[in-house]
């Protein structure tokens, strides 16, 4: 559990520095974050205190509190989540879906989402980081967006496909 939570705060800690624009700064830069969040049956798997999906629920809560905090956020959130529409068997490589799109002030939603969601399916990772590509909106509220995906998974890819390759086309 202590592992997560420093991995966590290590990715939060470089976006709270992003996330805060020096006001004499030229260019406002927007990031622009979708968790992809693995909601497959193996999340139903037991890890310290709990399920892997309570343990990525409460992360993804306290999370989530934490941004809400950051003043003058210049950041929008999103979140796609597989594994959750259909159980295995079969298996349904493409059980993968934006959830909630990338919009201002909607952690509440993201959270609502998350507590909603009881693992189920296959594990499609790689088409889930490909179908990514468009969740993120074509134009850029600020002019100059950072496109960022955070994976938050227990697992290996299950569909015959590969992670590192569909990461390496979004680059």
């Amino acid at each position: 559990m202590h592992r997560w939570k420093h991995a966590f705060w290590a990715l939060l800690f470089p976006l709270g520095l992003t996330a805060q624009v020096d006001a004499t700064q030229a260019e406002v830069s927007t990031s622009r974050i979708l968790f992809v969040l693995d909601a497959s049956n193996s999340m139903y798997g037991r890890w310290d205190e709990g399920t892997k999906m309570e343990i990525a629920q409460r992360l993804m809560s306290s999370m989530l509190d934490s941004l809400s905090q950051v003043p003058n956020p210049q950041f929008q959130l999103a979140l796609r989540v597989y594994g959750h529409q259909k159980p295995v068997p079969p298996q349904d490589c493409n059980d993968t879906k934006l959830e909630v799109g990338f919009a201002d002030n909607n952690l509440g939603r993201i959270k609502q989402v998350i507590r909603g969601l009881r693992p189920m399916g296959t594990t499609p990772i790689a088409r889930s980081i490909l179908r990514a590509d468009n969740d993120f909106p074509k134009d850029c509220p600020t002019g100059h967006c950072r496109d960022i995906i955070i994976l938050i998974t227990d697992g290996v890819e299950a569909c015959d496909e590969d992670p590192c390759e569909a990461s390496a086309i979004l680059q």
